[in-house]
């Protein structure tokens, strides 16, 4: 009795075996398998194509099957310009964790134009600058939207091209010396004199080509004033004579005067 049984517990462990051997491999098929024919694409314009061969593992049930391409940033090419290097870029590889994933989504053919289904296909991903990708290295995983089924193993990417350029030298806050602003050339309105300002004047009135506000001295006539007048000029109070040139102006007048009457009546000197 207790032969046959141990005989039969040998038989299911055995046939367990046999099933996990037999079905194994087909649960392998079943995520397939990817492979990348350039792995380090070069930038063409603002994109990266990745050219693929995928195989579904088995015959798909339709002809577009529906793939998640999850590319995970690992690696920044950054171009930068230092110190050391203040003109000419320099590429400094800077490791990224806990990067966000950049999700692409593509439905996949695996039939041509006669609708006949296979099980490996060939195509091309295209990447985008746009997209949010930049020059560096990715970690990119396939997985089948329908079920979550992951194609393959997870593959490293690098995209080659060039960012932007990023400043990294070290701000100067030291000012610079100006230059002392160089003397104008000679400005005519600045050798105007302003309307209420007066010019150099002297006892006899402002020099020649000098603009002042004292009216010009009104000196005695050159001839002799008419007969039966004084021969005295009353000067104007309003003038700003000054007083010598008055006092000569007056003094002369009186001299006339005297020299006229003079001769008007010798009687006097006779007698």
């Amino acid at each position: 009795m207790r032969s046959g049984l141990l005989a039969f517990v040998r038989f299911l462990a055995a046939f367990a075996l046999l099933a996990a051997v037999i079905l194994s491999p087909r649960v392998a098929r079943a995520g397939g398998s990817v492979t990348i024919t350039d792995a380090s694409p070069k930038e063409e314009e603002g994109k990266w194509k990745l050219k693929m061969t995928m195989n579904f593992g088995a015959v798909p049930p339709t002809a577009h099957i529906p793939m998640n391409f999850e590319f995970t940033p690992t690696v920044l090419y950054e171009r930068s310009l230092t110190d050391q290097s203040p003109k000419t870029p320099i590429l400094i590889k800077k490791p990224l964790q806990s990067q966000p994933a950049i999700n692409e989504s593509m439905d996949v053919g695996f039939s041509d134009a006669s609708g006949k289904l296979f099980n490996i296909t060939k195509f091309d991903f295209v990447i985008r600058r746009d997209h949010g990708f930049e020059a560096g290295e990715y970690n990119l995983v396939i997985t089948r939207t329908s079920d979550g089924t992951k194609m393959g193993s997870s593959m490293k990417i690098t995209l080659q091209g060039d960012n932007e350029i990023v400043d990294r030298r070290a701000m100067v806050f030291s000012g610079e010396k100006k230059e002392p602003k160089k003397a104008d050339a000679a400005d005519p309105k600045k050798d105007e004199t302003p309307s209420g300002d007066t010019g150099n004047t002297g006892a006899g009135g402002p020099g020649e080509g000098e603009v002042g506000d004292v009216p010009p001295v009104e000196t005695p006539p050159a001839t002799p004033p008419k007969q039966g007048g004084c021969g005295c000029r009353v000067a104007d109070p309003r003038s700003n004579l000054s007083d010598g040139a008055f006092g000569l102006a007056l003094v002369a007048g009186i001299a006339v005067l005297a020299e006229r009457r003079r001769r008007r009546c010798p009687s006097v000197q006779s007698n």
